[in-house]
């Protein structure tokens, strides 16, 4: 019984990107809601959000599995909404996976300084926390993946980001614009929802057009290599 809401998890299997790619993860996540679509700037999208769902955040799972030495890593949006507006929840995530402005220099330069200048503002405060996230890099796949985007490494990578951002922004948009290629595909996605089975079986078509509707793409898993 969820009282007439629809929770929805929408997940996208990190391996599809080669390890290179994963410490962008951060704000590549955070550029699919905030830059704006096709058809709206970044003010508007947020507007559509807060009036039509209950909320979209990103969120990452990285996991050591029990029979194997790879890691479960996934990419998650996860939002709510009411079911008389489980349309529009779907058509604005489908908007923001396949249209978001990756080509947007200034916000996405705006939000490298943002996750920038958090992570130097709270490095010392956690500074236990950091030391121990790095050393447990070492050890298991998840925990490197982990590192890579919210370790230390993670801060070296945000201040070179900053200057390629305004020596190099080509090579920064193509970047971008592959790992959507690459990770926003039908065959390297999950879904879940989370509703009363009598709403669910309304719902149920909107959700399965939905996930029928993401690019098909080339599904290729990569390993990674700490």
């Amino acid at each position: 019984f969820t009282n007439g809401i629809l929770y929805l998890d929408l997940g996208f299997d990190l391996h599809t990107l080669p390890q290179e790619w994963l410490p962008y993860l951060p704000i590549f996540s955070r550029a699919l809601l905030e830059t704006g679509t096709r058809d709206l700037n970044f003010v508007q999208l947020l507007q559509q959000i807060g009036q039509r769902t209950g909320g979209i955040y990103p969120t990452t799972l990285f996991s050591m599995s029990r029979h194997t030495r790879q890691a479960a890593a996934w990419l998650f949006l996860r939002g709510k909404a009411m079911t008389d507006q489980a349309a529009d929840l779907l058509a604005i995530l489908k908007d923001v996976l396949t249209s978001a402005r990756l080509h947007d220099r200034e916000r996405i330069r705006q939000m490298v300084l943002e996750n920038k200048a958090s992570m130097e503002s709270g490095i010392v405060h956690a500074g236990h926390r950091v030391v121990n996230t790095r050393l447990k890099a070492r050890f298991s796949e998840a925990d490197w993946a982990g590192e890579q985007t919210s370790g230390v490494s993670q801060l070296f990578f945000l201040r070179e980001l900053l200057t390629r951002i305004d020596t190099d922004w080509e090579s920064v948009h193509q970047t971008l614009e592959a790992m959507r290629n690459a990770l926003i595909q039908r065959a390297a996605a999950i879904c879940n929802i989370t509703l009363d089975s009598a709403n669910w079986q309304n719902i149920r078509p909107l959700v399965e057009d939905f996930v029928s509707s993401l690019p098909a793409g080339q599904l290729h898993l990569h390993a990674w290599t700490k």
